[in-house]
């Protein structure tokens, strides 16, 4: 007998006896045994759970075969029934729920065949059969419709192995998407209601995407744009591409349209890529004078849907069938369409910027080397070439000019906004320079567009959305809120909606700005009714500027905080920032880029017109450390790249650190930004310190040991009388080539001796002086004097020297030499040269700057500008007729010029190429050598600090009286000298009552320099000392390296006086000491 006991589960055999002896195995090998019979189970179950899914599968697989097999037995043999006897609704119900249910387009395609072909032939009774039947119908006949697209679309074999006629199907098509089919049976509501529900179950099949595919396999290349179809299939197509859409239009319910116009834009527009879509049904699309498109509909649905169609679609494509479109001359009914428009095309455009290339002169070096873009993905060149003529066509006159006239026809903050995405992705792109940019040279012209910029820009807050915007993602304007400005100019982070509403129309407004002040001479900037105005234009004027005075003191002034607070959010305190994602680092630095250079170009008009309040450039924002010892880290370095703005800090590698040293802080990368982009909102006296202390720093390091020998001191020795032609041959680049080593000079006398006096500092700087003051004369040739006695180099040099670049190449590391030497010479350089010696082009002196060469010929180019009668009958052409010591010359201005003569048109062009030549051309090499001179002693980075005045300033010092405050406070005294001293009382006494010459005399004879020091007496090193000389019968003498005055115990004024004034007008030099 079997006993139970309750136990169900088999219970493991278990030796108690332990395992065998005989096999020793090690523990790690009976884990490693045991996992592995656990994966062996694991993929045995995987295996047996895989195998009945399989099994599962085919019989599925095989039942349906067997099923359709049964079923398209049925069919054929039903079929052959119905054509013996006739075909009736009851037998082309059957017939055609058969064929959905067993239908493949590779395998059925006959059968398909032969049902169009029964109801082709009773398409007349059809009509009946869907009156009585209709919602029977409505099942069968959409899906009837589908199958034969799908037949048309796919090329299958028939019988025999010919090919499948589409005749067939696509009269099928035709009778069933055809209105007047139904129109004499069924009543309008229930005809809208039927081929509401075949189009709709089409348009969801894929309807248009089935046409296009065929019209691009089917049809050939289309070469030329044109409207006459190709084939006779193509106009077919046409035809069944405009059935859903000319019935959706008819109807009240917009959802069908709405389904409509999206498959349209997606699958239509979408593949302009190809010839039959873009060279002929855009073009049918664009021109159909039967059916007008609803374009307003249609751009609301790209703008709905536009990220999702450049998921699928190119924007290219899309870009240029919109656009093709539109190009007929659109009328916006309202303000809404517009923004939809501007909206459609700024997103479009926006993905259309990426498949433009740029040539390697437009690649920044600086965006070379942190390049974040993944260049190894091809670009389709069909797609390149559609994205040129995309932006071609949106920069094209006819575009432009249409589209201008509707934004001031239905200005508001809306359009403007959605204006400014437009504009500012046409700036971005990389193909289309500033200067090509015509949507936005157009608004020039249109002064008032641009103040409606600005209001808008200042109206800016944060807080509520837009009322009665396009999209809800907008600031308000003029609601209680902080101004978008305000914030920006803090520095604090905006939130994505106010970064894309506020940034593009900011940047837009700024490139504006800037492309108005550029076709603005200074006299025509304020249109003030003073001498000078009188003097460029002959008469007082309006104007032809959109903001007066005030507004723009106001506006200047708001840019420049803007600036500033950019400058913070380019260098975050975090490491990882909202702003700086990568994505649109673009943006910012273009923002960046053009509020730089707008508040540039105001600030640099205001060093010339003087139209701001004394102060007004300066931020109480910005610090420099100045009272710290240590070194200005901040300032740029020549051996430091660059880090690039809004992008989040990199790691350092090793080699960087050993040779750039450590990294700043987010406080010095701020500092050094503004230093070099916006450094006039720091005071000129601190910039001057900042400037001093990195020449000191490098000058110490340079000359570190020379007074010990201990490094290579430059000796020369260089008669008095020929102190240009001696230098010249000694101090070439070949000789010295490093010009920033300390420097001793031996003067000779007229005799060829050495005058008396060790040079310790004074006999180099008087040496120096008195070489520039010989090399800029202009009786030596290589520089001329302007009207206002101010010196620029002479544009005939070559005549005077073939080596002419060497010298001026040489007087540029003698004035460098001298800023670097902290020696003020003085040399009264023409602005517009200093602009050129501080510009990052060789062509930085604009128009602007020709009144300061030539104020005659500057009047006559502004007379020119405004004149009113025909220009060519002034008999001018596109040459300038040159005289250099007494040779005439004509330049052409452009390539065949002397054939070319000036008109209204041209004059513009001619205005400008004259100052060119005259301000850039004609003294280019001169220039260029002169400041590469500069530059091998003073980097340019550090003379970048300061505009053209200051540097003026920075070579001669400031053009003030001396003060004998300063001095007297500043001054040692050695020996018995004090301020109590009766000779010393009596000094100051004296110098009192010395005119401002004599005063500018003693000092040049104390110090070799006539001018104060910029920051005053304190900064003068050594400080001036005066001591005792012996008796009052010996006459005043300098040690000029020790700034130090030799002055006898004179008893009386009068004798001081006279003494003085003799030691101090002789010029005798160093013999004297």
């Amino acid at each position: 007998m079997w006993s139970f006991e309750g136990d169900y589960r088999r219970k493991p055999q278990q030796r108690l006896g332990g395992a065998s002896k005989t096999r020793n195995i090690e523990r790690s090998d009976l884990l490693n045994q045991l996992k592995a019979d656990r994966e062996e189970r694991e993929r045995q179950r995987r295996r047996e759970a895989a195998a009945v899914t399989l099994q599962a599968w085919a019989r599925g697989v095989l039942s349906q075969r067997r099923t359709k097999l049964d079923l398209r037995h049925q069919y054929d043999s039903y079929l052959a029934l119905t054509k013996a006897q006739g075909i009736s609704e009851g037998s082309a119900i059957r017939l055609i729920a058969l064929l959905i249910r067993i239908f493949h387009p590779q395998e059925d395609s006959d059968r398909l065949l032969a049902v169009c072909q029964l109801v082709i032939r009773e398409q007349k009774q059809l009509a009946e059969w869907v009156c009585g039947s209709c919602e029977r119908w409505t099942y069968l006949l959409p899906r009837l419709a589908n199958m034969a697209l799908m037949v048309i679309t796919h090329p299958v074999q028939g019988e025999g192995d010919n090919p499948v006629s589409h005749a067939g199907p696509l009269r099928l098509l035709e009778i069933v998407l055809a209105p007047d089919s139904w129109s004499t049976r069924l009543s309008p509501s229930h005809q809208h209601l039927f081929l509401s529900a075949v189009y709709s179950h089409l348009i969801n099949k894929g309807f248009y995407h089935q046409i296009v595919q065929l019209l691009i396999t089917r049809v050939p290349e289309v070469y030329e744009s044109s409207q006459e179809p190709p084939t006779p299939l193509a106009d077919a197509l046409l035809h069944l591409l405009l059935k859903p859409l000319t019935f959706a239009s008819s109807m009240t319910d917009t959802m069908l349209l709405y389904c409509v116009l999206a498959e349209m834009c997606q699958h239509v527009l979408g593949e302009a890529v190809h010839s039959q879509i873009s060279n002929y049904i855009i073009p049918c699309l664009a021109s159909n004078t039967k059916y007008k498109l609803p374009m307003d509909r249609m751009v609301a649905v790209l703008v709905t849907h536009s990220l999702k169609f450049m998921d699928t679609c190119p924007a290219p494509a899309l870009l240029y069938s919109l656009l093709m479109l539109v190009r007929s001359g659109a009328d916006f009914q309202d303000v809404t369409s517009l923004c939809n428009y501007l909206q459609a095309i700024g997103e479009l455009l926006g993905g259309t910027t990426s498949y433009l290339t740029c040539s390697d002169a437009e690649v920044d070096s600086d965006d070379e080397e942190e390049d974040t873009m993944d260049s190894s993905k091809p670009l389709n060149p069909v797609l390149c070439k559609l994205a040129e003529e995309c932006v071609s066509v949106v920069n094209s006159t006819e575009h432009v000019g249409w589209l201008l006239s509707q934004v001031e026809r239905y200005v508001s903050p809306e359009v403007l906004l959605h204006f400014s995405r437009l504009t500012h992705h046409l700036l971005t792109a990389p193909s289309l320079q500033l200067h090509q940019c015509r949507l936005l040279y157009s608004v020039v012209v249109r002064r008032q567009l641009l103040r409606s910029m600005w209001v808008v820009l200042s109206s800016l807050q944060q807080g509520a959305p837009l009322p009665g915007s396009v999209t809800n993602s907008h600031p308000a304007f003029g609601v209680r809120g902080t101004p978008l400005l305000q914030v920006l100019a803090r520095g604090s982070p905006l939130a994505p909606y106010e970064r894309d509403t506020l940034v593009p129309l900011l940047a837009t407004f700024c490139a504006t700005l800037t492309a108005v002040l550029s076709t603005l001479h200074d006299a025509e900037f304020l249109g003030q009714s003073d001498e000078a105005q009188e003097v460029y234009l002959q008469r007082p004027t309006q104007s032809q500027f959109p903001f007066s005075v005030d507004e723009l003191v106001k506006m200047s002034a708001s840019l420049r905080d803007v600036c500033v607070g950019l400058v913070e959010l380019a260098h975050p305190d975090t490491r990882m920032s909202a702003i700086t994602d990568t994505s649109y680092t673009s943006m910012w630095a273009h923002c960046f880029k053009v509020c730089v250079g707008v508040v540039r170009q105001i600030h640099l008009r205001d060093t010339r017109r003087m139209f701001c309040p004394s102060g007004h450039w300066l931020s109480s924002r910005v610090t420099l450390p100045l009272n710290n010892c240590q070194t200005v880290s901040f300032i740029p370095r020549t051996n430091r790249r660059q880090r690039r703005l809004f992008m989040p800090q990199r790691l350092l590698t090793r080699n960087e650190l050993e040779t750039e040293g450590p990294p700043l802080s987010v406080t010095d990368e701020r500092r050094g930004t503004i230093l070099r982009e916006i450094p006039f909102v720091i005071p000129f006296e601190s910039r001057t310190q900042v400037f001093s202390r990195l020449v000191g720093i490098d000058r110490s390091i340079s000359q570190m040991g020379a007074e010990f020998n201990e490094r290579p001191v430059i000796n020369v020795a260089i008669r008095r009388s020929h102190l240009y032609e001696d230098a010249f041959e000694k101090i070439s680049p070949n000789n010295e080539p490093n010009l920033r080593l300390r420097m001793k000079v031996r003067l000779m006398n007229a005799v060829g001796l050495n005058e008396v006096g060790i040079d310790g500092g004074g006999i180099f700087r008087e040496f120096l002086s008195e070489l520039l003051k010989t090399a800029f004369d202009p009786t030596r040739g290589f520089f001329l004097l302007t009207l206002d006695n101010t010196l620029y180099p002479n544009p005939g040099a070559h005549l005077i020297a073939e080596n002419y670049q060497t010298h001026y190449y040489f007087i540029g590391r003698m004035l460098g030499k001298a800023l670097y030497e902290n020696l003020l010479v003085e040399v009264p350089l023409a602005g517009f040269f200093l602009s050129k010696l501080l510009g990052r082009s060789s062509s930085s002196a604009e128009i602007h700057h020709l009144d300061s060469l030539d104020p005659e010929l500057c009047r006559n180019l502004l007379s020119l500008k405004t004149y009113q009668g025909d220009v060519q009958d002034l008999g001018l052409d596109f040459t300038v007729l040159n005289s250099n010591l007494g040779q005439n010359t004509i330049e052409e201005l452009i390539p065949n010029g002397t054939n070319i003569p000036v008109n209204n048109e041209n004059r513009i062009e001619y205005i400008y190429r004259m100052a060119d030549y005259k301000l850039n051309k004609q003294i280019a090499k001169q220039s260029q050598a002169f400041k590469k001179g500069v530059v091998d002693v003073v980097p340019l980075e550090w003379l970048q600090m300061f505009d053209w005045r200051e540097l003026q300033m920075l070579i001669s010092g400031a053009s003030v009286p001396i003060d004998l405050e300063d001095l007297m406070d500043n001054t040692r005294y050695g020996g018995i000298y004090s301020t109590e001293n009766t000779t010393i009382q009596a000094f100051w006494q004296v110098l009192r009552e010395f005119s401002e010459t004599q005063k500018r005399q003693l000092l040049k004879f104390v110090t070799s320099c006539s001018r104060p020091p910029l920051l005053g007496f304190k900064e003068l090193q050594p400080p001036f000392c005066i001591q005792p000389s012996g008796s009052e019968d010996r006459l005043p003498t300098a040690s000029t390296c020790m700034n130090l005055l030799k002055l006898p115990e004179y008893k009386n004024e009068h004798t001081l006086r006279e003494k003085l004034l003799y030691a101090i007008t002789s010029g005798s030099g160093f013999e004297l000491s």
